[in-house]
This record gives structure tokens, sequence and C-alpha cells, in this order.
């Protein structure tokens, strides 16, 4: 799914053609908007020269990759990623590739990474072998102190236009005219939304299953539904959406948000 991202591609594959691609680079931006794809896409072409995620070809010989709720990133019980991670990850990135041109690791949802990880990941990204990639992906570089920021290469990943994808569901999925419109009005920007919202299965989240990290996400779900009924649900869903913005513009504390949020609908 790389859909939107085509001047990346473009900018990547020239970086590589030029031999100035870095070491470390840091993914940022909101859930659903192909940072993870675009990741994997760039790892496969610099080992099989095709730039599409790896997903059901064959397996990547030179890559690692990090997950929180995976065996591959050591998660604890809390689901974060621990130094065990960054002792296997430089054992991994200082031997030689096998057939690509550099040992690629990435970080799915890095913020993940405890204090004793990132210091240790330092002592790599100072000096990382030149033979490797390491892609960091998170929501936004703050949740970083400025010195490990600092070792990266930050690339945003933004929203796309209700129009790009209500463009891309027509023409590229198939999906009639007033479904496409409607699904990408739903999809708030994200593409990965978009397709999840096609599926039979997808609802939005519950309120007894909600983290802090997927706020953004439950708003959302809220703001949808409160859509179904816009006579009966005006004043809430105005209340919302000016609550989601000033979340955003000030990084306001989850829990407090969502304390606020659910006083707010029982009233």
């Amino acid at each position: 799914m790389l859909f939107g991202l085509e001047e990346k591609i473009k900018d990547f594959k020239k970086l590589i053609k030029e031999d100035k691609l870095r070491q470390s680079y840091l993914f940022f931006g909101e859930p659903q908007i192909g940072k993870f794809s675009f990741a994997s896409s760039l790892i496969n072409f610099l080992e099989n020269k095709e730039f599409i995620p790896p997903e059901g070809r064959r397996p990547l010989m030179d890559a690692e990759i990090f997950l929180p709720d995976r065996q591959a990133g050591s998660p604890d019980e809390s689901g974060s990623i621990g130094i065990d991670a960054i002792r296997r990850l430089k054992k991994f990135l200082y031997q030689r590739p096998v057939v690509s041109s550099r040992r690629s690791a990435i970080f799915d949802s890095a913020e993940s990474l405890t204090p004793e990880a990132q210091n240790a990941f330092l002592k790599i990204a100072e000096e990382p072998p030149h033979s490797s990639l390491i892609i960091f992906i998170a929501r936004e570089t703050s949740v970083f102190p400025a010195t490990l920021v600092s070792r990266f290469v930050k690339v945003y990943f933004p929203r796309l236009s209700q129009k790009s994808i209500e463009k891309y569901l027509k023409d590229d999925l198939g999906v009639d005219s007033a479904k496409a419109g409607l699904i990408a009005k739903q999809s708030f920007g994200r593409i990965g939304r978009a397709i999840e919202i096609m599926k039979p299965e997808a609802r939005s989240p519950k309120r007894e299953t909600l983290k802090d990290d997927n706020l953004g996400e439950y708003l959302e779900g809220l703001i949808l539904s409160l859509r179904k009924d816009l006579p009966k649900n005006s004043s809430k869903l105005n209340w919302l959406l000016k609550r989601e913005e000033l979340i955003k513009r000030n990084n306001l504390n989850p829990k407090l948000q969502l304390k606020a949020i659910n006083q707010f609908l029982r009233s």
C-alpha cells in the first residue's frame, strides 16, 4: 500500500542510485498512512530491486523487523522492546550482507523501546556500520530524547487528501463512486483506515478496550458514530471535533483527555 508515496519512492531510489542513502532514518506520522509499508518496501528494493512490500513473497535475507507485540522484538509484559533486542540488533548489523547492499532493521512502534534500550541503541547510532540501514517508525519525534533523534534523518508521512483517497478507491480498487466518497470521508486522510473500513469486520474501537496510545482512533470512531445521526448529535459532534484539534495541536495528556471525553459523553 504505497499510494500517495510516489515522490518518496522517487527520492529514495535516487539516494540509492547515487549512493547517498544514510544509515539511520526516523519515519514519523499518524497511524495507517503507509510508514511501515514504505519501510519494508525500501529494504525489499535494496535486496530484490522491487519497491513493494515483501509480504507473501520470498523472505528477506538481510532484514530484521522488531515489533513490540512479536518475539522478534523481545517484548516484555508491558509490550516494550528491551535491551536484549538491541544486543541482537548489534550482532545482526555487524555481519556482512548476504545478497543485499545493506543489513536492514525496522523498529515499528519504536517509541516502545525502554530507556535502557534507547541508551544502548544510541551507541550503535553514533557509529553505525556503513553497510547498515536502521529505520525507526513512530508517531512523533518528541517521544525520543533529543540526543537520539539527532542521529536520524527524519521523514514525515502526512495524511492524504479526501479526494486522493477517493480516487484510489475508485481507480485502483474498483469501488463505486458513492461508496468511495463515503469511505474517503470516514478515513480521515489515512489510506490504511480506508482499506480497513472496507472490510466487513471493521468496527469502531470499544471504550472498554481503549488504551492511551489509541486515543486518536477512539475519537475518530466516536465521531464517525455521531455522524450517523447529525440532527441528534450535532452539539456533541462539534465539541468532539474541537477537542480532537486541541489534543493534536497541544499534545495533551491522553489519560486526562479520555477522562474529560467520557465525562462529557455521560452528561
